[in-house]
C-alpha cells in the first residue's frame, strides 16, 4: 500500500494509450480538425429538407461525436493517471473546452430534428433505408420531444454545460487532490497510509481490525475537514436537478432522472421505468434483504469476537487469516479462463485486455480514487483498477474489465450515436464477470476454505451493489423530496438522513457512529442522477444469468455475449428479454434475495 509517483510506475503496470493516439502530434491535429468541424456546424444551417440530406448529415455528425469522445476519452484517460499533474489539468481543460463547444453543436443537431415533425421523419426513413442505421439514436429524438425546450433554451443549456456539471467536477477534484488523510498504525505498530480508494478496496476488508479502525477514524477526520464545502456541493447538485426538473415540465426530480436522457447525451440512457417500480426496487431491497444482512452481521460479530460490531467492521472477513497473495499474470489467465463460458470471442477479448495493456493499475499519488471499465469507439475498452495483489483485487478488477469487453463488443457492432448505454442494464455485464470467476474458482480448486472465502466475497459484493448503492440511492430519494417540498439541505440534514437509512436497515446490528454518518462523502454516484440502484438491479439479473450458466452451459453464456454486443442499441428491459429475463417487475430480485440467504445459510454452517 505504499503509494509512488506517476513517473515511478512501470510501463507494464500502465496502459497503452497509443491505440488512441500514437503521439500529441497526432491528438493535436485531431483536436484541430474537430475543432474546425465543430464551428463550421455551430456557423451554418443544418439541412434537412430531404431524405438524402439528413441521412448524410446525422452520418457526419456520427462521426464528429466518435472522433470528439477519441479525444475527450484520452484527456479524461491521462488525467486519471495523475490529477495533479499539470500538463493533465492543461490537456483535460483544453478539451473540456472543446466538449463544451462539442455539446452546443448536439443541442443545435437535436433540436433541429426535435423540429422536424415526426409525420415527415417517418416518411424520410421509408425513402431512405440507410436511416433505419440510426434507428436507436432516431427514436430518442422522438422520445425527447415531449420534455424538449426551445431551441433557444436548449443551446444555452448546452453553452452552461461545464458549469452544471461542476458539482461532479468539483467533488473528484477534492477528493482526489485536496482530500488528505492521516497515515495510521496497523497490529504490528506498522504506518499505513490511507486514501479513499485503499481504504474502500483494501483496508475495509482487511482482517486487521486495529487497521480498520484507525483507518476509519483517519477516514472520518479527513471526511469531517471537508464535510461543510462537499455538502455545499452535493446540495447544489440535488437543488440544480430539482430545477431541470421543473423546466423541462417533470411532476418530479425521480421521473426526469428515470424518463430523461437528452439524445444530445452518449454516456448513458434511461429506460423510461416508472417511479413506482423505481421505488418498489429500493422498497424491496431495504425490507427483504435486510434480515439476511443483519443475520450475516450477527455472525461476523461472533466470529471474530468483537463486543460492539462498528460499521469499520462491516466488511470484515470472517476467516482473518485467510488472504491469499495473487501476482497479476495468474488473476489475469483465471479471469480469463472463467469467462470461456461467455463464447471464444468474449474470451479473446478478455485476453487482450491483458496480453495488450488495456488496463491502467498502478497504484500512485494523484491518481483517479474510483475504479472504472469503459472504452473508446473505434478502439477498444480500456479499465483503469490500481492493483493491489489479493483475492479480492482480482475480482474487484474482473468487475471492471466486465464493463470494458461488454463496451469493445457494443462498440464494434454498433454506430456511436446509437450506443449510449442503458443504465438498467449496464451493471449486469460487469457483475457476472464477477460470478463467473467465483463460480470457476469453485469448480476448478478443492478446498473448502477458499470456497468459504468465496461465499464472503459474494456477500461483500451483494453488500457492496445491493446495500451500499440501494441506500445511496435511497439516501438521494430522500434528499430530493426534502427539496421538492421546500427543505433546505444542511451538512447536519444530510449526514442525519444518511444515519437513520442505515440504522433502519442494520439495526441493532452494526453501531452507526458520527463516521457511519458521512459515507455520503466516499462516492461520486450522488452526482450521476440515480446510477446508484442499477447496481442492485444489474447484479440481480447476473446472478439468475450465471445460475443458469452453471446449470444450462456455454449456450446460454455464448447468447450473453450477443446480446451484449447490442449495446446501447436496445433498451434496457429489451435487453434482458433477449437473454430470457423479465426485469420488469421485482420477481428476479427476489430471487436474488433468496439465493443471499441460502449463502448465509452455507456460511453459518460453515464456521
Amino acid at each position: 500500500m505504499n503509494l509512488v509517483m506517476r513517473k515511478d510506475v512501470p510501463e507494464e503496470a500502465t496502459w497503452n494509450l497509443t491505440d488512441i493516439f500514437s503521439s500529441e502530434i497526432e491528438l493535436g491535429r485531431a483536436y484541430s480538425a474537430a475543432e474546425q468541424e465543430i464551428d463550421e456546424m455551430l456557423s451554418g444551417k443544418i439541412p434537412l429538407s430531404s431524405a438524402f440530406e439528413i441521412l448524410h448529415v446525422i452520418r457526419k455528425y456520427d462521426n464528429l461525436m466518435e472522433r470528439l469522445h477519441r479525444i475527450s476519452s484520452y484527456a479524461m484517460f491521462k488525467y486519471s493517471e495523475d490529477e495533479s499533474d499539470p500538463d493533465a489539468q492543461k490537456l483535460m481543460g483544453r478539451v473540456q473546452l472543446l466538449v463544451g463547444k462539442g455539446n452546443m453543436v448536439s443541442a443545435k443537431f437535436v433540436n433541429t430534428l426535435i423540429q422536424l415533425p415526426k409525420e415527415d421523419m417517418t416518411k424520410y426513413m421509408e425513402e431512405e433505408k440507410d436511416l433505419q442505421i440510426y434507428n436507436r439514436f432516431l427514436q430518442r429524438i422522438d422520445e425527447a420531444r415531449q420534455h424538449a425546450l426551445t431551441p433557444e433554451m436548449e443551446e444555452i443549456l448546452a453553452s452552461l454545460g461545464q458549469t452544471l456539471e461542476s458539482p461532479e467536477t468539483f467533488y473528484l477534484t477534492i477528493t482526489s487532490s485536496d482530500l488528505k488523510f492521516e497515515p495510521v498504525k496497523d497490529k504490528n505498530g506498522n504506518q499505513i497510509p490511507v486514501s479513499l480508494h485503499t481504504y474502500m478496496t483494501q483496508i475495509e476488508t482487511s482482517p486487521d481490525t486495529t487497521l480498520r479502525r484507525n483507518a476509519f477514524k483517519s477516514l472520518t477526520k479527513g471526511l469531517k475537514s471537508h464535510q461543510h464545502g462537499l455538502a455545499k456541493i452535493l446540495s447544489n447538485e440535488i437543488n440544480k436537478n430539482v430545477t431541470l426538473a421543473k423546466i423541462r415540465g417533470f411532476s418530479s426530480v425521480l421521473d426526469m432522472h428515470l424518463q430523461f436522457s437528452p439524445p444530445s447525451t452518449n454516456f448513458y440512457t434511461t429506460d423510461e421505468i416508472s417511479t413506482e417500480f423505481f421505488e418498489q426496487i429500493l422498497d424491496t431491497f431495504q425490507n427483504e434483504l435486510s434480515p439476511h444482512m443483519q443475520r450475516y452481521a450477527r455472525l461476523r460479530k461472533k466470529q471474530l469476537g468483537l463486543d460492539t460490531l462498528l460499521f469499520s467492521d462491516v466488511k470484515a472477513p470472517l476467516d482473518p487469516e485467510f488472504d491469499p497473495p495473487i501476482s497479476y499474470k495468474e488473476a489475469g489467465e483465471i479471469i480469463t479462463e472463467a469467462v470461456g463460458v461467455l463464447g471464444s470471442e468474449y474470451q479473446n477479448q478478455m485476453h487482450k485486455a491483458f496480453s495488450e495493456r488495456w488496463v491502467y493499475r498502478g497504484d500512485n499519488i494523484g491518481r483517479r480514487m474510483i475504479a472504472f471499465g469503459g472504452g473508446v469507439h473505434g478502439v477498444h475498452g480500456y479499465s483503469f483498477y490500481p492493483w493491489g495483489g489479493n483475492l479480492f483485487d482480482m475480482l474487484l478488477l474482473s468487475h471492471e474489465l466486465g464493463h470494458t469487453i461488454h463496451y469493445t463488443l457494443s462498440a464494434q457492432n454498433q454506430r456511436f450515436i446509437n450506443n449510449s448505454q442503458s443504465m438498467l442494464f449496464v451493471e449486469a455485464p460487469s457483475t457476472l464477470v464477477e460470478h463467473l470467476v467465483v463460480h470457476y474458482l469453485q469448480e476448478q480448486r478443492n478446498d473448502a476454505r477458499l470456497n468459504r472465502w468465496l461465499n464472503m466475497y459474494l456477500m461483500m459484493s451483494y453488500h457492496h451493489n445491493c446495500v451500499t448503492h440501494v441506500l445511496e440511492a435511497e439516501l438521494l430519494r430522500r434528499l430530493y423530496k426534502m427539496v421538492e417540498n421546500k427543505e433546505a439541505l444542511t451538512t447536519s440534514s444530510i449526514s442525519e438522513t444518511k444515519g437513520k437509512i442505515l440504522s433502519e436497515f442494520w439495526g441493532e446490528t452494526v453501531e452507526i457512529d458520527e463516521g457511519a454518518k458521512l459515507t455520503w462523502m466516499r462516492q461520486p454516484h450522488y452526482y450521476m442522477g440515480l446510477y446508484p440502484f442499477t447496481y442492485s438491479v444489474g447484479i440481480s439479473a447476473a446472478t439468475i444469468i450465471s445460475q443458469r450458466i452453471k446449470k444450462e452451459g456455454k449456450g446460454i453464456g455464448e447468447q450473453w455475449t450477443e446480446v451484449l454486443k447490442q449495446g446501447g442499441n436496445i433498451k434496457g428491459l429489451d435487453l434482458y428479454k433477449m437473454a430470457d429475463l423479465d426485469m420488469s417487475t421485482t420477481s428476479i430480485i427476489k430471487q436474488t434475495i433468496r439465493h443471499v440467504g441460502t449463502i448465509v445459510d452455507h456460511l453459518e454452517k460453515s464456521f
